[in-house]
């Protein structure tokens, strides 16, 4: 006569050795996760770098990549008279989205109408996480040059 199901013991092994999988797994798991918002950040700001630039041209008019500790967003003129500034796009919330912080070395970086910076010196832009660091710099002409 055979048996059905598992034994008690049989179970406890189980639930163990799966306890035991899952603690090794986590830590590199959640940081693998962390790097990853670090990366899909970068590429985001290098993103609105070339979405400020590209509008830039376009419109003919001065764009501005403006940066706080936790959000990008772009602003340039507005298509019909008079020509206020408005917000091209959506403002990205990194902080929210991510879970990381910007440090940028200047607040805005401002293209003018030929797509290039309007003061010549570079920024430098440090993403926080809580256990990785990474960066990005815009050149003296706002081109993303390290990413």
């Amino acid at each position: 006569m055979g048996r059905k199901g598992f034994s008690l013991i049989e179970m406890m092994f189980v639930f163990v050795l799966a306890g035991v999988i899952m603690a090794i797994g986590f830590p590199r798991l959640k940081d693998s996760l962390e790097k990853q918002n670090i990366r899909s950040s970068k590429a985001l700001l290098a993103t609105l770098a070339a979405t400020a630039r590209g509008t830039a041209v376009q419109r003919g008019c001065n764009a501005t990549l403006n940066m706080t500790t936790d959000s990008i967003w772009v602003t340039a003129c507005s298509l019909t008279p008079p020509f206020n500034p408005v917000q091209v796009g959506t403002k990205k919330l990194v902080g929210e989205e991510f879970g990381v912080t910007l440090v940028p070395s200047t607040a805005s970086i401002v293209y003018d109408p030929r797509g290039i910076r309007s003061q010549f010196q570079a920024t430098s832009i440090r993403i926080v996480g809580a256990h990785y660091t990474d960066s990005v710099v815009i050149n003296e002409v706002g081109k993303v040059t390290r990413q």
